[in-house]
């Protein structure tokens, strides 16, 4: 073996070294880009779940919300029952005039509406007030007289059911 052979096999070792370090390095180029996009597709996927849970956790927040809205509107309305019925024996007389309350209420809080609606209608409330402070005045005041009547009409009329029919043992 002479010098240029020996040369010669350093010479393609070498290259050979460096396509197969070059090979490598492209190898892991491509495998790297491989796992940043697998890990992209992991954080998207991450995101949309989390996504995902926010929206489970807003319709659960939201459900539960909605159960206690009606589990204190049934309380409440056991609560006015349950007044109605606590107050003991008194004198007819009490108990007649606290049994007038809801009747007479109800009508007299819709007559209160119709008059100063048609008042308002017919033109007759600048006798009243200014006109700086008529408008808004009147909007408030009839759009509470209407609150009060439309709330003791439902309070009246309304979740009156009949009582159960009790059956009789022969």
């Amino acid at each position: 073996m002479d010098f240029f052979d020996i040369g010669a096999s350093a010479a393609t070792g070498g290259v050979l070294g460096f396509v197969g370090t070059a090979m490598g390095r492209v190898a892991g180029y491509f495998e790297s880009r491989e796992t940043h996009a697998q890990e992209r597709e992991r954080w998207a996927h991450d995101r949309e779940m989390e996504t995902l849970r926010a929206q489970n956790q807003n319709a659960q927040q939201d459900r539960t919300l909605e159960r206690d809205a009606q589990i204190s509107g049934h309380d409440s309305l056991r609560a006015s029952y349950a007044f109605a019925t606590a107050i003991g024996d008194s004198y007819r007389w009490v108990g007649a005039v606290r049994s007038l309350v809801r009747p007479v209420l109800t009508p007299l809080l819709w007559a209160i509406y119709l008059v100063v609606f048609f008042a308002v209608v017919n033109g007759n409330a600048a006798e009243f007030l200014n006109d700086d402070a008529q408008g808004e005045f009147i909007g408030y005041f009839i759009a509470n007289i209407a609150f009060a009547a439309s709330a003791a009409t439902l309070w009246w009329f309304g979740d009156r059911a009949l009582p159960p029919r009790r059956l009789s043992r022969n």
